[in-house]
């Protein structure tokens, strides 16, 4: 009985003198870290507007296209990559249907359509390089392998495992039947 409790209680005294450290990072899904890219853009495009300074919409995109794929579970770089400059569309689009100016129906579609074209001329450079930073910290993280998940399902072969190879000097072709 009293070796139990020396090994408790040396257990917990030893948990408690170790220094606790937070490694563990939280992990989205592809729908969460879209969801986050989508808000932090439209937040930025509607402050930009608010500010005149489209600088801030592009520095939004930016700072959304580091954060997303670094926080997002690898196997949803994919989609992050791929969906980001749609994302600052589309958050773009909707930021310049709500401050629309116009009073007829055409008015206000020529407004959201000139303002949505000199904005994205205006952020070009923030989103080439919000992209490729994207792209590079998704690389970092595991997107070659996300594409050749993606390969192998498309061939038809099953996720997260790669095919035997076949070994010609034992007489073995990829898809025969082995000899009996």
């Amino acid at each position: 009985m009293a070796d139990w409790i020396t090994r408790t209680i040396g257990r917990l005294g030893y948990r408690t003198t170790q220094p606790t450290a937070i490694t563990v990072r939280s992990r989205l899904t592809a729908r969460g870290a879209l969801l986050v890219m989508f808000a932090v853009s439209l937040v930025t495009c509607l402050i930009a507007a608010w500010l005149h300074a489209n600088v801030i919409a592009g520095a939004g995109f930016v700072a959304a296209a580091i954060l997303a794929p670094f926080y997002a579970r690898r196997d949803a770089l994919l989609h992050v990559v791929i969906s980001a400059p749609a994302l600052f569309l589309v958050a773009e689009i909707l930021m310049q249907t709500l401050t629309a100016q116009g009073s007829s129906s055409r008015g206000s579609v020529m407004s959201v359509l000139e303002g949505t074209l000199l904005t994205l001329a205006d952020v070009a450079p923030w989103l080439f390089a919000g992209t490729v930073i994207c792209v590079a910290v998704a690389m970092m993280r595991g997107l070659p392998q996300c594409i050749r998940d993606l390969r192998a399902g498309l061939r038809g072969e099953p996720m997260g495992r790669t095919p035997a190879r076949s070994d010609p000097r034992r007489g073995e072709v990829r898809g025969a039947t082995p000899r009996r």
